[in-house]
């Protein structure tokens, strides 16, 4: 089969994980923990216990500094997170885990990982580790194309 048509199956299969992965979040993890999937990512990031700033979240998770705020918003109304001002750089904000937030996401934890293994039951370890590298370096050239891009930067949009 010619590359150009294996590009074509490959971007369609891309489109269609992209499409229902979504879909399987909102059934697996949102309508069973009661947290959007990207609350609960930020959650999962701030689970080692160490502040993190928002600059460092919106970079962990290729998100804006203006949807970062929104998440980290939510999670504070919710009581789940706080923001705390830096100890050298009071301009520089930082977030941690209230203990309702620790609380939430340690027992959440458990459940969350038994239906991301569930979803990744259908591999084995190898291609696990497989997918991760492609993903990683699929990923990698997306974004560094879009921050090339005049108009479409990630850490330009607000």
């Amino acid at each position: 089969m010619p590359k150009d048509e294996v590009v074509q199956f490959v971007a369609a299969s891309v489109g269609r994980l992209s499409n229902l992965y979504p879909h399987w979040l909102l059934l697996n993890i949102e309508k069973p923990l009661g947290v959007s999937p990207s609350r609960f990512i930020v959650l999962w990031l701030l689970r080692s216990g160490q502040q993190l700033s928002m600059g460092q979240i919106a970079q962990a998770i290729d998100l804006t500094p203006r949807g970062v705020s929104r998440i980290v918003d939510g999670l504070e109304e919710d009581g789940l997170a706080k923001r705390v001002e830096g100890e050298q750089d009071k301009r520089v904000k930082y977030v941690e885990l209230t203990k309702k937030g620790r609380r939430f996401i340690d027992g959440a934890m458990p459940q969350a990982l038994t239906a991301f293994a569930g979803v990744f039951d259908v591999l084995e370890k190898s291609e696990m580790v497989e997918l991760i590298r492609l993903l990683e370096n699929l990923t990698d050239h997306i974004k560094s194309e879009i921050d090339s891009h005049p108009s479409g930067s990630l850490s330009k949009r607000v």
